[in-house]
């Protein structure tokens, strides 16, 4: 699991900007919303190629005007095992660091928006 990421704008913004990636990927065929409780959790499934999923159990926490914001991954299919064995049971980093990156860029843009930028 990621560590929670601190979000200077309101978990409404946060949950805004989040469904609305998840709704781009959700067109393009390439997600699909598996669990949602709106502006706390949104379980989403992303594939990745043929035989190669990733999960992802976002949860949002209010802190005031704040919003902590956490993934947890989970990747699935045959391809990712066997992908998982040549990389010596270390492939996990990769996804994990992506989906950080992802949060902070998230984070990026809801602080950006919050300024009326």
């Amino acid at each position: 699991m990621i560590e929670p990421i601190e979000i200077s704008a309101p978990t409404e913004a946060v949950w805004s900007l989040l469904r609305e990636e998840a709704q781009s990927g959700i067109d393009a065929g390439q997600a699909a919303v598996l669990h949602e409780v709106r502006e706390r959790e949104l379980l989403l499934e992303v594939e990745m190629g043929v035989g190669f999923h990733v999960q992802h159990a976002y949860r949002l926490e209010r802190h005031g005007e704040r919003c902590l914001i956490s993934d947890r991954v989970r990747p699935i299919g045959w391809r990712w095992r066997l992908s998982n064995i040549f990389l010596f049971g270390r492939g996990l980093r990769a996804i994990e660091a992506a989906a950080l990156q992802g949060l902070l860029n998230l984070r990026t843009a809801a602080e950006e928006r919050g300024d009326g930028s």
